[in-house]
């Protein structure tokens, strides 16, 4: 492993940690995108990936260029659950052997001379996950090891997925804005509980901010003039981790008195440099049938279109903040954004943890359902 000098192109940011954190469980795609006939897709941590289903309907996933021709593999064709190269029929297995090259005879040894690199992935909650980085320098935990307690649990929990979106920002100035701050301000109407139930909602002029300690840190409280606390649907005691790596928030939310409580949970991981996948699911506690068909109409009438502005409005204010060396070099901090510091500094400290050869675990106490 290097132990040469660390170079920053900002504060906190050593030079690679823009383009991601490479070493963990990513959910890069949802699996009704990847069905058994044609290969997908996808850019994360500045990797091009091809994914396909083998023969047993398992997900597979390597490096996303043909090594014959550098052609993209995820326009070529899946045959009998391998991936063929459209330009000139290499076809691989799922672990990145060359098991075809159609000129040759079929016991050729240059198939030995020619792989693609292949990366673990799942088909787990709803989500194609895929291992990304160096698999033999730093061995894969089991998928289980790193989700949220309620995608392992389907008997106590139910979750509604949102599309995946792509945001105009780089990754870290999105997990920059997931500081339990802002809401109160940015999402002023779109998290008001007033509005949601249809009361009398307090000019956005004639708001305070007051700054309260909790189990999930620093949080911002919404108060008219007189101090007197406005709902933004927010807990202040929760169990778990607010933020867990690779690039997971969760936020437990009630927009509206005496309804159910849930979580929203946020993964927004790179795709390059400049721009970042964003990948969210809402999940409730639940018990039963008919339980369950409630907590999906309330989640399509109430949760999705809450989210959804919610996501819009982050989307928007990551994207207003410039480049990733504009918005850091141009910042002045105060004393509350020192929970954003030490997230910062949380996922500098796990980048560079793995110059010295060392991955930093998730634990799965973090991992558990807040409320």
């Amino acid at each position: 492993m290097s132990n040469s000098p660390v170079r920053e192109i900002v504060p906190d940011v050593p030079v690679g940690l823009e383009k991601g954190l490479e070493n963990y469980w990513y959910p890069i795609a949802q699996s009704e995108e990847l069905g058994r006939e044609e290969p997908l897709g996808v850019t994360v941590l500045d990797r091009e990936l091809a994914l396909w289903r083998d023969g047993n309907g398992d997900v597979r996933a390597v490096h996303g260029r043909c090594p014959h021709r550098n052609a993209e593999l995820a326009i070529g064709r899946v045959l009998d659950g391998r991936l063929q190269c459209l330009f000139h029929g290499l076809r691989f297995d799922g672990n990145g052997r060359c098991a075809l090259i159609p000129w040759e005879p079929e016991d050729s040894r240059l198939r030995d001379e020619i792989s693609v690199p292949a990366y673990p992935a799942e088909d787990r909650g709803g989500y194609i996950w895929v291992y990304v980085g160096d698999a033999a320098a730093f061995p894969p935990p089991p998928l289980e090891d790193e989700l949220p307690e309620e995608l392992l649990d389907e008997e106590n929990f139910v979750w509604f997925r949102f599309p995946t979106e792509t945001w105009e920002a780089n990754w870290l100035l999105t997990l920059d804005g997931q500081d339990a701050y802002h809401p109160v301000t940015l999402h002023a109407g779109s998290q008001s509980v007033a509005a949601a139930e249809g009361r009398e909602v307090v000019p956005l002029a004639e708001r305070r901010v007051k700054i309260v300690d909790t189990s999930y840190g620093i949080r911002a409280v919404a108060t008219d003039r007189e101090g007197k606390p406005i709902g933004q649907g927010h807990f202040t005691e929760v169990k778990g981790d607010r933020f867990i790596l690779p690039c997971l928030s969760t936020n437990p939310l009630r927009p509206r008195t005496n309804l159910a409580p849930y979580v929203v949970r946020v993964w927004q991981m790179a795709i390059d440099a400049e721009r970042t996948l964003v990948s969210r699911f809402a999940s409730f506690r639940a018990n039963g049938r008919a339980e369950r068909e409630r907590l999906e109409g309330f989640f399509h009438e109430v949760v999705k279109p809450r989210a959804s502005q919610v996501s819009a409005e982050d989307a928007l204010i990551a994207a207003a903040q410039g480049s990733l060396v504009d918005a850091r070099a141009n910042e002045f901090l105060f004393n509350v954004d020192q929970e954003t510091v030490r997230l910062r500094r949380q996922i500098k400290d796990a980048f560079l943890a793995q110059r010295e050869g060392r991955r930093t675990a998730v634990s799965r106490e973090a991992l558990v359902f807040p409320l």
